[in-house]
């Protein structure tokens, strides 16, 4: 959880200097390496073709709740917002847990057919 939050608090720092004006917090179904260039991820085992990945995979905090919320008010001045949220009480969730707004979408149907459309809601 540490390695997580050290990787977390180094992207918004540079989404910060490079002058975001929010985050947008979502559940990936997978990373890009991309927004990985240059930051201290410790070592990645390049001799294998899976070391990468691996070592990707354990970055990730797949437990996320709503205190990630809360704790990421507290490293960043930018609004958070929450993207993938699919209920009415997820919204007032959000709400509670300190989020500045949320993007309505039904996040991945395009794979998943079997995710609620949105407009339903």
């Amino acid at each position: 959880m540490i390695k997580d939050k050290n990787v977390v608090a180094q992207l918004i720092r540079r989404a910060e200097r490079a002058g975001f004006k929010a985050i947008a917090l979502t559940l990936p179904s997978h990373l890009t390496l991309k927004n990985f260039e240059g930051l201290d991820l410790g070592k990645i085992d390049k001799t294998n073709d899976s070391g990468l990945a691996r070592h990707l995979a354990e970055q990730a905090n797949q437990s996320l709740n709503w205190k990630d919320v809360k704790w990421l008010q507290t490293i960043t001045h930018l609004p958070i917002l929450l993207k993938g949220v699919l209920t009415a009480d997820d919204a007032s969730l959000a709400v509670l847990a300190g989020a500045a707004g949320i993007i309505v979408s039904n996040h991945g149907a395009r794979q998943l057919d079997y995710v609620p459309a949105t407009a339903t809601l």
